[in-house]
């Protein structure tokens, strides 16, 4: 075999190394690695709801075994891979600490994977621009407020502070029935005169792409609540409790 010959086989078995090497690298890497196409659609709440499920999709299904972890990071990525798994179970029966988990995850996703800012976050909800916020939004962002400073008794305080557990006549219906009306939320979200840094307005971007998700749809943070020291998920969990209507009642 001449000189030649040895060189050339070196070179083959050099280049041979460097793609598989490459290829366990980005396997590897594959986890994390996103590409998002930036239209004027990206930053709605509908596309970052296509993403989240894609992406969370694809960290339960990764096969950790194909892509040449160390047996430390493998151990680790096994344990955040169950706990992922579980809590996107449990989230389903309404387990509150599995709920923060899966949030939390979504929250690091937009922001670090997705892309969203400062910038662009009102393009998911309009809140920079009060008029174009609906009841929904409002209350949402109202229910967030609240909570940081009650927990779940949030939607208590805003009953009691507004007076909102009194019988109403609404359009349509011959009896009185206690209802919150989207006046009212309208109303009170005017006086609140609510300030968001750029974390809080992720975080109501988040609840709601979480309750389209895996949540209750617009019950999700209500659900949670207490309410005269009783849990709202035993009280009324009929989607229509917090759903705008023809007759604008909650």
């Amino acid at each position: 075999m001449t000189i030649t010959n040895i060189v050339l086989i070196l070179v083959v078995i050099g280049i041979a190394i460097y793609v598989i090497q490459s290829s366990i690298k980005k396997k590897k890497n594959a986890e994390v690695e996103v590409q998002v196409d930036v239209d004027d659609k990206t930053y709605t709440i509908e596309k970052m709801i296509e993403f989240v499920k894609r992406r969370l999709d694809e960290i339960t299904k990764i096969n950790l075994y194909d892509i040449g972890l160390s047996e430390e990071e493998l151990k680790r990525r096994k344990n955040k891979k169950y706990e992922l798994k579980k809590a996107l179970k449990g989230c389903t029966y309404g387990d509150v600490n599995d709920k923060k988990y899966v949030k939390e995850l979504i929250f690091d996703l937009l922001e670090k994977e997705y892309g969203v800012t400062e910038s662009n976050i009102s393009k998911a909800i309009s809140f920079d621009v009060p008029s174009l916020l609906t009841a929904q939004d409002k209350f949402d962002i109202l229910i967030y407020t609240y909570k940081k400073e009650f927990g779940y008794e949030a939607l208590t305080e805003i009953i009691k502070k507004y007076n909102l557990a009194t019988l109403k006549y609404v359009e349509g219906e011959t009896k009185p029935s206690y209802v919150i009306t989207c006046q009212e939320i309208e109303d009170i979200y005017e006086k609140e005169n609510i300030v968001l840094n750029f974390a809080d307005k992720l975080s109501v971007v988040v609840q709601r792409i979480y309750q389209h998700y895996k949540g209750y749809s617009s019950i999700d943070e209500v659900r949670d609540m207490n309410i005269d020291g009783i849990s709202g998920r035993s009280i009324r969990t009929s989607r229509k409790f917090l759903k705008s209507s023809s007759t604008s009642r909650w």
